[in-house]
């Protein structure tokens, strides 16, 4: 009995080994083991990642088919493959890339377009445009002008009442710079509206000592006014022991009587480069040389009622704040001649404000005066 028993045994596990011989050879080379069993061979591919640019390509449309394989159809022209059987045809202005692709774009150069067409504000390089099937860099905009220096950049609007002495005192450059800086020829007429650059950078100091002395006509005026003009025929002469210093051949004199009560500075920062005389309003105000007046007027602003004279091609003195003027442009004075009334600043304070310019800069008159 026993005996059978064991047989009957023996034929079992004959048996279950066959099956499962069976099975494994029906299993074949097919089998794979568990995913976390075989995390150490696997190779995960990279999902694709995609992103747009502002290329303009086909019509959008995404196209498949039911089957992936050799009978799947052609994706359209211009299309990507983002899946087995699937293709995007990007619609107008925008175009498909794969960035983990070999041929693919770096996610570094990611960038989108702005819908008005200007550059993305982007350190990547403009994306490439497509032209007849043949890729071209980008055309970039043209950079912006440039702006010039303070000095490059100042012009003047010519008004009228001015002369090219006021608009060379305003601007502290050399009056006969400042025509051949604007090609000025005799007899250096300037017009209403006329645009002057006040930049002579470019103006050799060679040239400038060529120019003779400019006539003081005022804008809008054909000619130059007779050097022999003036308002009184016999002006009021100071009289009297006047004391005078010669300097650069010219023979000065205090304008007005009275203490200095701001001394001369050069500074650019100072609205006025010259000396405040304390007087009475009202008072004399005299010529400090011989000379001709070159501009008589207010269209300085700061300075209020402000005589020019010319004492010669490079002398020139200034008279501020007077409150009468007794002469006009053209007139030709003398050293002692009674030329404005002492009248008031901004501030309200009774004084003369007096300056000499040598070329164009401003100089302490003290050098001058005796």
């Amino acid at each position: 009995m026993a005996r059978q028993v064991l047989l009957s045994d023996r034929r079992n596990l004959r048996h279950g080994l066959l099956l499962a011989g069976v099975l494994l050879q029906a299993c074949g080379g097919n089998y794979q083991a568990p995913l976390e069993d075989q995390s150490a061979v696997l190779e995960r591919s990279p999902p694709p990642i995609y992103s747009t640019t502002g290329v303009s390509t086909a019509t959008g449309a995404i196209s498949s088919s039911s089957a992936a394989g050799a009978g799947s159809a052609p994706a359209p022209s211009g299309a990507r493959t983002i899946a087995a059987g699937v293709a995007v045809q990007p619609a107008p202005g925008v175009s498909v890339n794969v960035v983990n692709e070999p041929s693919g774009i770096r996610r570094s150069t990611l960038g989108r377009a702005p819908l008005d067409g200007s550059p993305a504000p982007s350190s990547a390089p403009p994306p490439a445009a497509v032209q007849g099937g043949t890729s071209t860099p980008a055309l970039s905009a043209p950079p912006a002008p440039s702006s010039q220096g303070a000095a490059g950049a100042q012009r003047h609007t010519v008004v009228r009442g001015d002369t090219l002495y006021s608009i060379a005192w305003q601007y502290s450059v050399d009056v006969r710079a400042l025509a051949l800086a604007n090609n000025l020829n005799p007899p250096y007429t300037i017009y209403p509206g006329q645009e002057l650059t006040v930049n002579i950078s470019g103006v050799s100091s060679n040239a400038v000592a060529a120019v003779p002395a400019l006539p003081a006509a005022p804008a809008g005026d054909a000619a130059p006014a007779p050097a022999t003009r003036a308002v009184d025929p016999t002006p009021e002469r100071r009289t009297g022991n006047v004391p005078s210093k010669v300097v650069d051949d010219i023979a000065w004199q205090w304008p007005v009587q009275g203490r200095v009560l701001r001394s001369f500075s050069a500074s650019s920062s100072a609205t006025s480069r010259g000396i405040d005389i304390g007087a009475r309003e009202g008072d004399a105000v005299y010529a400090a040389a011989d000379g001709d007046v070159v501009y008589s007027g207010r269209g300085i602003q700061g300075q209020g009622d402000l005589i020019i004279i010319r004492h010669s091609a490079r002398h020139l003195s200034a008279y501020s704040h007077n409150s009468a003027m007794l002469v006009q442009e053209g007139a030709r004075v003398r050293a002692g001649d009674k030329i404005a009334e002492v009248g008031r600043d901004s501030r309200g304070a009774e004084l003369l404000h007096f300056e000499v310019r040598v070329d164009g800069a401003a100089v302490d008159p003290a050098r001058y005066l005796p």
